[in-house]
């Protein structure tokens, strides 16, 4: 940031980040800088429709900046106001859209993706992929395993990163009021989309 403050009477604020390399990654604490945004996100705070566009505004932030630092960032790209809730996207179910035909296309690409191999979906799945290919056998007795409950995957896990994800965005202060018992955190029963739905009793605003 420059030393010299402006001309008086002009109104202009400048906002600079150092790095120590113009292809120097800027790190979520170089980013608090920049995005002290403190977007209030309590549905007892502000009226609901605002604190989900300010989250999904935040989680979107996040993900442009790519400071999430944990499981999402390889697979979810995006967040979006959807039906009273804040949905985050699963990168291999972006563009498939909503309704009944949608429903079908999102079913069609989980059976595809379950015969590349196990829990294709997850970080570590489509790394396997990656490295040894399509497993179809491996895929659909995973797929059975997870389905019984015989095996953890990781949309188990998923909440509990994108709960990681609100408290990183609130320690940086692009968000405020960001209370977990406010809000339920789900995924949907096919595509892996994350839903985040404000709790019935907190919805109303004091």
């Amino acid at each position: 940031m420059s030393k010299n403050p402006p001309a008086q009477g002009t109104g202009n604020l400048n906002i600079a980040v150092s790095a120590k390399s113009p292809n120097e990654p800027v790190t979520a604490r170089m980013a608090a800088g920049l995005y002290d945004m403190q977007l209030p996100v309590s549905p007892s705070a502000v009226p609901l429709n605002k604190a989900l566009q300010n989250m999904a505004k935040a989680i979107n932030i996040a993900f442009e900046h790519g400071f999430l630092e944990n499981e999402l960032e390889s697979v979810y790209k995006a967040a979006r106001v959807r039906k009273g809730t804040v949905q985050i996207l699963h990168a291999d179910y972006i563009g498939l859209g909503d309704g009944v035909f949608a429903k079908i296309g999102r079913i069609a690409k989980s059976i595809q993706l379950t015969f590349r191999g196990p829990d294709p979906a997850s970080p570590q799945g489509k790394k396997l992929y990656g490295e040894k290919g399509r497993r179809p056998l491996s895929g659909l007795l995973n797929f059975i395993g997870r389905k019984l409950d015989l095996i953890q995957e990781f949309e188990d896990q998923v909440p509990v990163y994108v709960e990681q994800l609100l408290d990183r965005l609130e320690a940086t202060r692009i968000i405020t009021g960001w209370d977990r018992s406010e809000w339920n955190i789900t995924t949907s029963d096919i595509g892996l989309d994350v839903t985040i739905a404000p709790v019935v009793n907190t919805t109303e605003k004091k």
